[in-house]
Formats: C-alpha cells, sequence, structure tokens
C-alpha cells in the first residue's frame, strides 16, 4: 500500500507542515513527470528545504511509485531520473484515474499554463464535468501569457537571467533585469517570483505586464527563496513594504462565506452577536487591503488601521464619482439596451 505523504508515521508534523509538504511533493512529482529529472540542488534552494528533507519526499514518492508503476533512482551526479513512466496513466486503477481526470478538470478551468503543466505531466485524460464543476477566471485564447509562462520557466530551468520591459499603472513601462524562480497563480492571473537586480529585492511580476521580446542575460547562482514569497495565503501576497495587520468588519450577509474561507493561515476572526464577523488578515500593500474588501461592496468596512481606512474611504468616493459624473453617457448606455 503507497504510504501516504501526510503519514502517521511522522506524528511530530504540524497542521501547516504537512499541507506544505504535500504540495512540495506533488510539485516534485509533476515536474518529475514533465521533465523526466530532478535537480536535487535547484530543487533545495526552490522550496527551502535540505537534502535530508528532499531525501524522505522522494522516499514517499518511491513508495507511491511502486503502487503506480513509476520509478524515482537514486541520486546521481546530484540528479534523480524518472525511470519508468506510468504510461499516461492509462494503466491506473479506478480510483486513480478518477483523480487524474480531475486533476485535468482542474487546469480546464484554470486554462493557460496551469492546464498545459497538468496536461503534460498527466497526458490527456479525459474528464468529464464530475460532480464539481469549476468556474474560475482563465487567460483568454488570445493572451500571450501562455508563451510568456514557457519562456520564464525554461530560462528558471537553465538559472537564466531575464531581461524585459514591465508596466504597472503606478510606474508605467520600465525595463526589468531579473533571476526568475517560480510562477504562482492567483484568482486567473500568474505571478512570477523572481530576484530584481536593480533593486536587490525579491519582487512579483504579472506574467501579462511583461512585453516581448523577452532577452537572457547571461546565468546566476540559484538563491533561497523568502518565506514570505511562499506563503500560502490566497491574499496578502502582493510585497511592496513592510506587512501590517488589517482588520475588516463584514456584515451578517456575507459573514458566512467570508469566514468560512482560509484566506491564509494566520488569519483571526471573531464573530458578533448580530451575525456579522470581524477578520484580521495580514497585507504589505494598503491597495490589496482595499481591493479585497471591496469585493463585498457595502457588505464590508475597513476598521483598521486607520490609515488603510481612509484609503478605502477615497477609493469608495472616487467610485461613486465615476457613476455621478457624465450622466448622459450613462443614460445613453440605458438607451442601447
Amino acid at each position: 500500500m503507497a504510504v501516504s505523504v501526510l503519514s502517521p508515521r511522522e506524528p511530530g508534523l504540524r497542521k501547516k507542515a504537512s499541507r506544505d509538504r504535500f504540495s512540495r511533493v506533488l510539485n516534485i512529482l509533476l515536474g518529475l513527470l514533465a521533465d523526466g529529472t530532478l535537480d536535487c540542488e535547484r530543487c533545495c534552494t526552490r522550496f527551502g528545504i535540505s537534502l535530508r528533507e528532499l531525501q524522505r519526499d522522494l522516499t514517499v514518492l518511491r513508495s507511491l511509485g511502486r503502487d503506480f508503476g513509476f520509478a524515482v533512482s537514486h541520486a546521481r551526479g546530484g540528479r534523480v531520473m524518472l525511470e519508468r513512466s506510468i504510461g499516461k496513466i492509462a494503466k491506473l486503477g479506478a480510483a486513480q484515474a478518477e483523480t487524474a481526470a480531475m486533476l485535468v478538470r482542474i487546469g480546464r478551468a484554470l486554462g493557460g499554463p496551469f492546464e498545459s503543466e497538468v496536461r503534460s505531466a498527466l497526458g490527456d485524460t479525459a474528464g468529464g464535468p464530475g460532480f464539481l464543476d469549476l468556474r474560475e477566471p482563465r487567460p483568454s485564447a488570445d493572451a500571450a501569457v501562455s508563451a510568456t509562462f514557457a519562456v520564464v520557466k525554461e530560462a528558471a530551468a537553465a538559472s537564466a537571467r531575464l531581461e524585459f520591459s514591465y508596466t504597472t499603472a503606478r510606474e508605467g513601462p520600465a525595463l526589468r533585469r531579473v533571476e526568475p524562480y517560480l510562477v504562482i497563480a492567483r484568482s486567473g492571473r500568474y505571478y512570477l517570483v523572481a530576484f530584481d537586480l536593480a533593486r536587490k529585492d525579491w519582487r512579483n511580476f504579472a506574467l501579462d505586464a511583461i512585453a516581448p521580446p523577452i532577452r537572457r542575460d547571461g546565468t546566476f547562482a540559484p538563491r533561497k527563496i523568502p518565506e514570505r514569497f511562499r506563503r500560502e495565503g490566497a491574499v496578502g501576497w502582493i510585497r511592496t513594504g513592510e506587512p501590517l495587520e488589517v482588520t475588516v468588519l463584514v456584515s451578517d450577509t456575507v459573514a458566512g462565506a467570508v469566514t468560512a474561507c482560509e484566506w491564509q493561515p494566520e488569519q483571526r476572526v471573531e464573530r458578533h452577536a448580530d451575525g456579522s464577523a470581524s477578520i484580521a488578515l495580514r497585507f504589505d500593500d494598503p491597495g490589496e487591503a482595499v481591493r479585497w474588501a471591496l469585493r463585498f461592496g457595502a457588505d464590508a468596512t475597513v476598521l483598521a488601521p486607520l490609515a488603510v481606512a481612509a484609503l478605502a474611504r477615497e477609493t469608495a468616493e472616487r467610485i461613486a464619482g465615476n457613476y455621478a459624473t457624465n450622466p448622459c453617457r450613462n443614460e445613453r448606455v440605458e438607451s442601447r439596451r
């Protein structure tokens, strides 16, 4: 029987450590299925683990391989190899095939790079709608994100520096020279985690804001990615300054939905007698905190800190101004309906 990644043989692992390890082992397996080989040193750098921890993960994969029809070699020259492919899951049992089909459905729902990564790892497994049908934003069919993803992925694998033009609303287009490490998918948008050579600091770069051509500019020795760039929260991951705790009050109408989600592992929730709730989350970027609160419309109010509450009020006033100015334009829109 296969050894679970969350194995009871490791009773000392905390819940978060187990979740992190599950994600790490899955990523290692997908990488092996896609590339057939794994650079041990680069893998340790990417995940911020020791060689001994990597060996434990590979032991788990070897145990899984005995049931699922693949084998992972022992390290030779600092690399391990996928010695026997699983045959694009054709020989897996019903339960395993169902799991793989679910992964394909997830990839299809997220689209773009995510879909290509899953399909390259698992093959073109048929996956019907299933009981759980996903509706997530995904790159449009003509988006250049997939091509950009392929370029930065190849550069990261080769430890190659990149130079490209990057556009932000605040600064406009500017030339960036970076060391690429990994890509994070968030709500249908993809972000490159890279070391910015000019700023001498780590940054996230939205793939859709990177303009071609993307030029290689030498190679680099891999660095250890800071833990704050690996944090698993769905919010609070844009890095622009020092982290601060933001408290948002949500009404009884949306409190159930908001508090049912784990936005961050360290979030704090306080439920109130009237059915409302306060949720405290950590953000580096006040703008991200405001955008997160505004997604719930008038059912969310930023309480603290005061500077973020003031920014939320200012943003709400600007939104109201968009509808107050040029009412004739709104009337013309209505007349077309």
